[in-house]
This record gives C-alpha cells, structure tokens and sequence, in this order.
C-alpha cells in the first residue's frame, strides 16, 4: 500500500504544484531546511542594511497541528498515510502573504510571521499574524499562543524603546532573545554565539559516545561512519547557513571538538572551513539549478504586489 501511496504522491506533485504556497519549503524537490532558514536571513539581512529599520519574526507554536484538522474538511485529502505530510502542506496552502516589507514562511507546521519594519510602522506586520490567527481557528489548526515566540532584531545604535507586545488570544507573546528554528538557533543580534553554543554541547555529549565505540574495540570504517552520522552530523548542521559567519573564537571551539574526533578514529578530518565551503558550493550549485519556488527567479516577489489569499475548506 506505500509503494502505491509513493507512486501517487509522485503522480500528484507535479499536479497540484501551482496551488502550493511558494515559500511552503518542506516535502518540496531541491527544498529544504538550509533553505528556509537561509531565505529568513537573507531578508532580514538585507532589509537591516538600510537606516531606521528593524525586523520583527514571529514563530508560531501549534498544538498538535497534525491531529487538529478535522476530518470533514479533508474530503479530498487523506490522512494518516505516506501522503499526510505532503497532503496537510496542501491544506495550508490556503493561507499565504507575501510583500516587499512582510511574509509569512513554513516548513510543515513551523511557520514564523517576518515583518520587515521602517521607522517603527508595524501595521502590516499585525495584521499578518491576526489574519493568519484567525484563519487558523477558523480551520481547527490551534495556536499555542504561549509557546508562540517573537524575535526582534535591532541593530540601530541609539536606544529605542521596546515596540508594544503583539496579543494572541488574549495573551502577549514573549520576546526572546534567542530562538530554535528548525534546529538552528537565531539571537536577537542575528549571530552565532547561541547557536555554537548549542552544537559544542550537541557535539561533546556524541564524542563520549565515539569514545565509548572504540573502547569496545568498535574500528576503522565502522566507526568512521558512527562518527559522520552521529558526530558530524550534530557539529555540522546547518553550517551552510553559519559557516561563514561564526567569529575566530566560535570557529576555533568547533574544530576543536573535529580534532578531538579525529583523535580518537585516528585519521585525519576536515575542519569546519573546509566542510562549510564545499556544502556552500553544493547548496549554491542546488539553488541555481532549483526552478521550483522561491528559485524559480531570484526570489522574484519580495518586491511582488501582495499575495494574500484567506479561505476556509469547510465551505
């Protein structure tokens, strides 16, 4: 019955893709993590280049987002199979937005608001994330509104006072100063302090592992393996998005720990320079040659008129 599901998921993307939302990034072809991520930098970087500007990113939480969505509103969806995941995709396709100074981004059920703000004027960015609050009750998809975070970036040197809390169902959301997204941890100065932070503990707490390997007598290609997908693949993650960025002092924390690998195999490794730069190459070899969107032109609707589409299935 997979193989079957397999083979009509593969019948049915290429059916439905137009109606996808472009800047939905999961169970997408050539799309990914890396992607996602990248696309919420890349606008905010640039958008920070300019004076008096700040950006404002709302992650929003739901509860049990697979499990919410009732069954009569997926006449023509199914669920609970190989094609759920790509199927609810599909469902949320229904709401969309994006402007030259906001949008909204997913990867399944991770969406996060992105509003791009000038000299303090947040209205669009509001009333995003209330249209998107109200479409989801209206399609039994439940926000989480106090695990709903926001980040605020604001580079301006003058102290500026805090802009006023955004309300969800009656509740403030909470302005951190560093969020997990999709694995990679975002700081309010949008470094990587935080986020090397994360992958050295990720990192130790694996090398005692590739330690406890080899006191078993566990050697030579076998352990190889243990470490690239067990140990390098949590120092590692992400680098794409990093790599070229983390300060002398974090890049040196991190190939330590590389070393420190390569001790215990007792081969030689790639430091994180020379890993970072060859998956850049290969990401940036992918996207030029990705036609699906935002690829399809070098994201050609950030200055797009407004995209914004409300509907609800139940008809």
């Amino acid at each position: 019955m997979k193989t079957l599901e397999r083979l009509v998921l593969d019948h049915l993307r290429p059916l439905v893709s137009s109606f996808m939302d472009p800047l939905q990034f999961a169970y997408q072809p050539s799309n990914g993590v890396d992607d996602a991520v990248i696309y919420l930098l890349h606008t905010s970087l640039t958008h920070l280049e300019k004076a008096g500007s700040t950006v404002r990113i709302m992650f929003f939480d739901f509860s049990s987002a697979f499990n919410t969505i009732q069954p009569r509103l997926l006449g023509d969806k199914l669920q609970g199979t190989v094609l759920a995941p790509f199927l609810f995709t599909l469902y949320t396709a229904d709401f969309s937005h994006s402007t030259s100074s906001c949008h909204l981004q997913k990867f399944s059920d991770d969406s996060a608001a992105v509003g791009l703000i000038t000299d303090g004027d947040d209205t669009e960015y509001r009333g995003l994330i209330q249209d998107f609050v109200d479409w989801s009750l209206r399609n039994n998809l439940q926000i989480n509104a106090g695990k709903t975070k926001e980040l605020v970036v604001d580079l301006r040197r003058r102290n500026n006072l805090p802009p006023a809390p955004v309300n969800i169902l009656g509740t403030d959301v909470d302005v951190v100063e560093s969020y997990k997204y999709l694995g990679v941890h975002l700081n309010n100065n949008l470094d990587w302090t935080h986020n090397t932070d994360a992958l050295v503990k990720k990192g130790n707490s694996r090398l005692f592992l590739l330690r406890r390997l080899r006191s078993f007598g566990v050697q030579g290609p076998l352990l190889r393996t243990f470490y690239d997908s067990v140990v390098g693949s949590a120092i590692f993650y992400g680098m794409v998005c990093w790599s070229s960025n983390i300060t002398d002092r974090d890049r040196k924390r991190t190939d330590r720990l590389v070393r420190r690998a390569s001790s215990v195999l007792g081969c030689p490794l790639d430091l994180v320079e020379m890993v970072g730069n060859g998956r850049m190459m290969a990401k940036l070899s992918s996207m030029l040659d990705n036609t699906s969107p935002p690829y399809r032109t070098p994201w050609q609707h950030w200055a797009a008129p407004s995209v914004s589409s409300c509907s609800t299935l139940a008809g």
